[in-house]
């Protein structure tokens, strides 16, 4: 591993890649201008936003490079390394979603079979039956967040995926299972139920063994705020917590308890490891071609148009020239970006401790940076 330190706290780094031959999709590895590009883009975010900490990584076709900016705890001076911990809230989604195709193809799971056969304690719904594939194509009718998060929310510890249930179970349905695209995360917790009685272990064990384990992603895991966790950041805004209203200086946000929402977005990682994961898709090994293909199939409506979900991925980049994968998640002192792009086998992932100004809507730059610059000369 070769390390070049730059100005200040800016740190970049180049790995090789021992376990990767040529990427099976590839055209070309990324030219100098254009991760160039990518990483530059980081950094004028990071100055703009006046964000605390900020990680990111580019795997390019070849080699995986790291950029570490600013501080993981302001207060105490840690600076962001290749260890650093960040909550990656949404992106847990692709992992969750992962698991269950890989347990369809092992024989414990049926995607079209009611989840009561699984999960008996989620009610049957008069608006139709509910299955995991609706489930990860986010077309099974389950609402997302109303107006429940509040500072007794954030403070209850759920000790199950089965317990948080709970939060939603008993609600009507949004839209007719499978008739509609409605972005929810407690469709993802739901999921992680169906994954811990179709596999016979606990949600995050199952997690942990099929995919943290064999991808070598030592630095990924589940949250547990009870618990220290070593390489932990923390977490900061200049918008208000509640109310989202721009600070006038910068805010230390409290630590919150996502314990109710394993499945949908309560891991930590970093940003190497997330794009490790994501080369998992580029290239034969841990993941068989027909799970990688359907990471890539996008879920279908009855109308025969593509939904805009599947399997925790966000599809609006499908349809882009080139295409690519996208997975992203915020909420208040956490931003977290993952994007894939088979046919230059290139995999970016970004994440921060701080909402700036613009909050998660700084988001829109960075993806939008990202997936033009492969097409730079």
């Amino acid at each position: 591993m070769k390390q070049t330190h730059i100005a200040g706290l800016i740190t970049i780094t180049l790995a090789a890649c021992s376990w990767l031959s040529s990427p099976v999709w590839a055209q070309q590895q990324l030219s100098e201008p254009q991760l160039t590009q990518m990483l530059t883009v980081l950094e004028e975010i990071f100055a703009d936003q006046q964000m605390v900490g900020m990680q990111g990584a580019i795997f390019d076709g070849e080699q995986v490079h790291s950029l570490n900016l600013g501080y993981a705890d302001l207060e105490h001076q840690v600076p962001v390394t290749d260890q650093t911990r960040f909550e990656i809230a949404s992106i847990t989604k692709v992992f969750t979603g992962l698991a269950i195709l890989m347990l369809e193809e092992s024989g414990d799971l049926d995607l079209d079979a009611p989840v009561q056969r699984y999960v008996p304690d989620f009610p049957r719904k008069p608006e139709g039956e509910v299955t995991a594939r609706q489930l990860a194509g986010m077309m099974a009718g389950i609402r997302h967040y109303q107006n429940e998060r509040d500072e007794v929310f954030y403070a209850t510890h759920y000790d199950s995926v089965i317990q948080a249930l709970d939060v939603f179970k008993d609600d009507e349905l949004i839209a007719e299972p499978g008739t509609a695209s409605n972005y929810s995360s407690y469709s993802f917790n739901l999921l992680a139920a169906v994954i811990e009685r179709a596999s016979g272990r606990d949600f995050t064990e199952t997690i942990s063994d099929r995919l943290l384990s064999p991808m070598g992603l030592q630095n990924t895991g589940f949250t547990d705020i009870r618990i220290p966790l070593p390489h932990r950041s923390r977490h900061y805004s200049f918008i208000d917590l509640y109310d989202r209203e721009v600070l006038p200086t910068l805010q230390i946000l409290p630590t919150r308890n996502h314990s109710y929402n394993m499945g949908g977005g309560n891991m930590y990682s970093t940003a190497e490891d997330l794009v490790n994961f994501g080369r998992q898709l580029l290239t034969p090994g841990l993941l068989s071609d027909n799970v990688v293909s359907q990471v890539f199939a996008t879920h279908v409506l009855p109308t025969g148009q593509p939904g805009d979900f599947s399997d925790g991925w966000i599809m609006m980049g499908q349809q882009a020239s080139p295409p690519f994968l996208m997975a992203g998640g915020s909420y208040p002192g956490t931003l977290s970006l993952l994007l894939v792009f088979p046919d230059q086998a290139v995999v970016a992932a970004m994440l921060s401790n701080t909402w700036g100004k613009d909050g998660p809507n700084v988001m829109d730059q960075l993806i939008m940076n990202w997936s033009i610059a492969p097409l730079v000369p």
